[in-house]
């Protein structure tokens, strides 16, 4: 598809330099081939199956338990960020299954809890995509945002991270 745009675009300028009277029309043309050719790529890009058939990763991407499990989160940690309600969540993935992954998502919950009784201050979600070979660990950091946590100070501050649509690499 893009040697087609390829051909018409060098077949344009051979035109357009050969030839006096073409060049006043080389401009629009080259315009509407390369808006032709966004508009189709798009089109492709939107329609296109992303699965790859024949690979193992299928059975992880539509939930499968065993690929979920392997995937494992650990020394996670929550620093205050620059402003009142934003904190900087830090871990290690490690993926202890046999397909490659692209992505997972943690959710991060922020409770107040003195003296054993809890009040929850804000939840959040972070999409985090970095690319794990099987048997790989890594480091990652996200930042969580908890609005009206600056309204009621937090005393003593329990988080709860859990992992969640770990996505295998497809390509």
């Amino acid at each position: 598809m893009v040697w087609a745009f390829l051909v018409a675009a060098v077949a344009i300028l051979y035109l357009a330099l050969r030839f006096r009277r073409f060049r006043s029309w080389v401009e629009p043309v080259l315009t509407i081939v390369v808006a032709i050719g966004l508009a189709a790529a798009l089109l492709i890009w939107f329609t296109e199956d992303r699965s790859v058939p024949g690979n193992t990763a299928t059975g992880a991407a539509n939930g499968d338990p065993a690929f979920a499990d392997a995937v494992v989160l650990s020394d996670l940690a929550a620093e205050p960020g620059q402003t009142g309600t934003s904190f900087r969540i830090s871990g290690t993935v490690t993926n202890g299954s046999a397909t490659a992954l692209q992505s997972f998502r943690v959710d991060i919950v922020l409770s107040d809890c003195p003296a054993d009784d809890c009040r929850e201050i804000g939840r959040d979600s972070a999409l985090i995509i970095l690319r794990l070979l099987p048997g790989e660990t890594r480091p990652f950091s996200t930042f969580a945002v908890f609005p009206g946590s600056d309204l009621t100070p937090v005393t003593a501050a329990r988080w709860a991270f859990t992992l969640r649509d770990p996505r295998p690499l497809t390509r």
